[in-house]
């Protein structure tokens, strides 16, 4: 059975990142959408109140928390500010994918606990110019040469490049076998042969700094997580961290727009009548809409987390549509303000525009909208969600 009643500890966790966010990243948040620089101090504020380890197991100075604590709690970032819960989401599941690897790799083990300790950022580099979403094909190559690895290629669209101490980059191996394609090497800041090409400048989530890192570089094998071409069973633990970041970042935005629209349409007279806007039914069936969009991307991201941590045999299709329930709840529910709240909504004064922008980013990170409507509906139909080919059953005669 499936529970998603809250524990005093995950509402604690809850509370306390609501707290940062209303504290420190929501008066920031507007400035940082202009300006598109990099919210530091944010990711800093985040370290001191022990968030940024969230997902670090306490044997290393972290929380150890399960994902239905920490997918609310990116929820309450995302509410305050997009960018910023986007950058500590694609660091959690970096930090989630070390963590697999930590009892059996001193690298991993140390990185965790410069997180816990020194406020360590990581970042993910897996999207390529040429395979975008297809994150598993990588072009950039990871050559064994010695003791070490050579990696060479270009990743794009790498959230917090430049200002991230670790990558976590992901490259073909050589080997045919999927199981052993993917090297996931664990890549310093400094090390030397990385470049951070500026290459940021987008219409939402501005201040993510989502670069693109040039790579001619090598690093020792344990810098590999699960050695050199072993990283697809590490992959799995991290893999539904990345894409509850990304759902529960919509519905944080979502919740944004929603509060802002609400807070208007209560306060906005309309002259003839000197009732707000509250007062009229068409408006109040835009609010029943919004809310019921939010009410059910908020129980499809519990369960999705529920799926990640106790069915992992079901898990894919539990992700795929927990995505996908929480991209659109954000852009319909950002585009519902949006009409109900008219020319103030509009102005770059007040917080919807950025609102209406950052909900497209869901959209197209991470396996697009397109793409997780395919895959849910194979998954209907009874298919392979990760093939293109429809056999028909055996002794199947209808026309």
């Amino acid at each position: 059975m499936v529970d998603l009643a809250l524990s005093s500890d995950q509402q604690d966790i809850i509370d306390q990142a609501r707290a940062v966010a209303r504290r420190c990243l929501a008066p920031r948040a507007a400035e940082h959408d202009r300006s598109g620089t990099f919210p530091r101090q944010n990711i800093t504020d985040l370290h001191e109140a022990g968030l940024l380890g969230l997902l670090v197991p306490t044997e290393y100075g972290g929380t150890g928390a399960d994902l239905t604590a920490w997918s609310l709690a990116v929820a309450e970032l995302a509410e305050a500010c997009g960018s910023t819960a986007l950058v500590f989401a694609m660091h959690s599941g970096a930090a989630r994918l070390l963590a697999a690897d930590a009892a059996d790799n001193p690298l991993a083990a140390r990185v965790l606990k410069e997180i816990t300790a020194d406020g360590a950022l990581l970042s993910w580099g897996f999207s390529e110019p040429g395979t975008g979403g297809n994150i598993l094909i990588p072009q950039l190559r990871a050559a064994v040469d010695g003791e070490e690895v050579h990696l060479a290629g270009t990743k794009a669209f790498c959230t917090g490049a430049g200002h991230a101490d670790y990558y976590v980059i992901n490259a073909h191996s050589g080997e045919e076998d999927f199981r052993r394609s993917q090297t996931m090497a664990v890549v310093p800041a400094g090390v030397e042969g990385l470049a951070v090409k500026e290459t940021w400048d987008a219409m939402g989530m501005r201040a993510n700094s989502a670069n693109t890192l040039l790579l001619d570089c090598r690093v020792p094998f344990d810098h590999c997580v699960g050695g050199p071409g072993g990283g697809m069973p590490r992959l799995t633990h991290a893999l539904p961290a990345l894409i509850l970041g990304l759902a529960a970042a919509s519905l944080g935005i979502a919740r944004a727009a929603q509060s802002f629209a609400n807070d208007h349409v209560m306060r906005r007279k309309l002259a003839p009548t000197g009732q707000p806007l509250a007062a009229f039914q068409g408006v109040r069936l835009h609010i029943a809409d919004m809310a019921t969009a939010i009410h059910t991307a908020r129980l499809t991201l519990l369960h999705g987390a529920w799926t990640a941590e106790n069915d992992p045999l079901e898990v894919l299709g539990a992700l795929n549509t927990t995505k996908y329930v929480c991209n659109k709840a954000a852009i319909n529910v950002a585009d519902t303000a949006m009409q109900v709240t008219g020319g103030h909504g509009f102005l770059r004064a007040n917080p919807l525009e950025r609102h209406y922008r950052d909900a497209r980013a869901g959209a197209v990170m991470g396996s697009n909208l397109d793409a997780l409507r395919d895959m849910i509906g194979k998954a209907a139909l009874g298919l392979d969600p990760r093939s293109d080919t429809v056999t028909i059953p055996t002794g199947d005669t209808r026309p």
